[in-house]
Parts: structure tokens; sequence; C-alpha cells
């Protein structure tokens, strides 16, 4: 499908456009309902921003990022872990001294199939956060539980299976994330929203891609590869070539 260019086209309506139509593609070679119901998610959300960009509502770029970035935390480095054939161990032992006086509500901890996020809050004047996605291999969610003591914390994190697991990360794969490098207050360098107004819709699909199972990460891959291999062999180029769109997600 092509765009019109007699007119100058604002380079964020041209991207919201075109990422419209790459899910549309995406949405008619699935076969699975899960990963339907995923794509017509994201297909709403990135309608939703084109209209609200088209229309003038808001400003494609916002000056100031969500309050919500200012909570600062400081990364947990030091933690240990073991494993039995249908559980995994997660100790942290030190630098948390006192957490077991702290109100229950300053440590929340959720799960998800293919990792964890702990935040700790207030203790000591400071915030901790530890967060690994993804694991190793899948858990169940569910099941999984922490503990508290004086001075430290230990997670448990069911497994999905009996398989042994090598390391508690994922291995490196061919499918590379960005080439934004680990912070102190994230480790694993999890790309933080920008003032775009395609950001939530592209976490979305991050997020599609983390949490996905292997068929569904599968497809993407090879969504997004065929997409990639038919701009080179025929781009399109807008009135300004300086601002031509980059549209296919590197995870």
């Amino acid at each position: 499908m092509g765009f019109s260019f007699g007119k100058e086209m604002d380079p964020s309506i041209l991207i919201l456009k075109q990422d419209v139509d790459e899910l549309k593609g995406l949405l008619e070679i699935s076969k699975r309902e899960k990963v339907k119901e995923i794509l017509r998610k994201a297909l709403q959300e990135a309608e939703k921003q084109l209209k609200i960009v088209e229309s003038g509502a808001v400003k494609p770029v916002i000056a100031s990022a969500p309050s919500i970035i200012a909570e600062e935390y400081k990364a947990i480095l030091n933690f240990s872990w073991d494993q039995e054939s249908t559980f995994i161990k997660v100790y942290i032992t030190s630098g948390i001294d006192g957490i077991g006086a702290m109100p229950k509500e300053n440590v929340n901890i959720s799960f998800v199939a293919k990792g964890f996020d702990l935040q700790i809050k207030g203790l000591n004047g400071a915030n901790y956060r530890l967060k690994i996605h993804p694991l190793n291999k899948e858990i169940k969610p569910a099941e999984c539980k922490y503990s508290i003591k004086t001075n430290s914390l230990s997670i448990t994190l069911t497994k999905n299976g009996t398989e042994h697991w090598d390391d508690i990360k994922e291995k490196p794969s061919l499918l590379k994330k960005p080439s934004k490098k680990p912070t102190e207050d994230d480790p694993l360098g999890d790309p933080a929203d920008k003032a775009d107004p395609q950001a939530s819709m592209m976490n979305m699909m991050k997020e599609m891609y983390d949490s996905g199972d292997d068929e569904m990460k599968r497809m993407i891959a090879q969504s997004w590869s065929k997409a990639h291999e038919d701009s080179l062999k025929n781009p399109k180029k807008p009135a300004q070539s300086h601002s031509q769109p980059n549209y296919i997600i590197h995870f």
C-alpha cells in the first residue's frame, strides 16, 4: 500500500500509518487466536495514536517525560540462585539490611511466564530493584512466592516443567535487542518510553515478543524480517529523505 507525497507529511503520521499497515498484515497471516488477540490490541492502539496525531489533539513530541520515570531505583546486583527439579530459588542476602522491619506494601514483586520484577521502596532512604526478564525457561507465575527475613529475601520460582536450567537468564538469541546498554537502575537495559506518539505501541510489540510462546516469536520475527527485506527492495522515500522513518522493530 503506497502513500501520496504531494504534500509534506508529518513524519509521525507516516510512521504510524506504516505501523497500522504492518499490524494488519500480521493479523491476516496469524493463525492462533491468542496471537490474533494481541495483534488486535496493538492495532487498536496504533489506530488510536494515529487519530490523535492527525486531529492535532496532542503534539507528536511531548516536552516533559512522564513523572513515573523520576522514581529512581538502585539495581540489586548481588544475588545467588540454586535449583531443584521443580523450582528455582533466588537469594538476596546482602545490601538490604532491615528489610524485615519494613511495611509489607513497600516490597512488591510481579511474576510473568518468563520473568519477575522485585521492587523495594524506601529501604534505608533508597529504592532497590531486581528485574530478570527473560528467564532461562518458563515458570508458573501463580505458584511463585517470596519470603522476607530480618536482613534477607528469597524468591521461589516454580518451574513450568522439570528441565535443568543452565543459567537463570535466557541465553542470547539471534534476535538482538536495541543497543542501549544496561544501567544501574535497570540492569536489563529495557528501553524507556520516548517522547514519541508511537512509543506505547512499540513497547506493546516488544512485550508481545517477550511474553509470547515460541510460535508467536517465530511468526513476529519472520514477519518483520520480510517487511525489512521488502523495504530494501522497494524503498519508499518521503518528500524529505532525512525524515524517512525506520518502521522495522528490533527486539
